[in-house]
């Protein structure tokens, strides 16, 4: 069902790959993002260490090792995904966290189609992310099955609470048979 929103979404959202330019758009959208969507999931001191890391040089150097994805609405940024391979084996495909300015209205679900897709053409047909609880959920209505729980180390000061979930998608062989 096509709503009024998607509509304007489909006209005014551009997708598209995010750059070394963009990157202090990018800070200002993953501290603002993490503060407003994980009160009550986050401790203080755990998002403190998020933001500090983010207006780090260090943050730079991770954006870098992902293929960062970014959804602009009327020139703004409004949302950020990334993926990269997975580990030495190359077999799953990592997907990164996915930062919305606004929740409830598609841009997640668009950004996590557009970087699964990619992944997909890699050759990739598992996925892997590991969220903060409050992502879980949405994961979740994506296919997406719980794996294990844990902390993801973002940095030497910034360790995360996570779930850790896993998708199987069919491969891009299958689907040509």
């Amino acid at each position: 069902m096509n709503t009024d929103l998607d509509n304007v979404l489909d006209a005014r959202l551009a997708l598209r790959p995010i750059g070394i330019d963009d990157y202090s758009a990018v800070r200002h959208l993953h501290t603002t993002s993490l503060r407003a969507q994980t009160y009550g999931v986050l401790s203080d001191a755990e998002v403190v260490a998020f933001v500090r890391l983010v207006y780090s040089p260090a943050y730079a150097a991770i954006l870098m090792k992902e293929d960062v994805y970014g959804a602009w609405l009327d020139g703004e940024l409004v949302g950020t995904v990334g993926w990269q391979a997975n580990g030495g084996n190359g077999l799953i495909a990592r997907i990164g966290c996915i930062f919305v300015r606004h929740q409830g209205y598609g841009i997640g679900r668009r950004l996590l189609a557009e970087v699964e897709g990619r992944a997909q053409q890699c050759g990739f047909s598992r996925l892997a992310a590991g969220v903060t609880a409050n992502a879980v959920p949405f994961f979740q209505r994506q296919d997406y099955a719980v794996a294990s729980r844990g902390r993801k180390t973002l940095s030497l000061g910034c360790t995360l609470p996570v779930t850790f979930l896993r998708k199987d998608t069919p491969s891009p062989r299958s689907a040509l048979n």
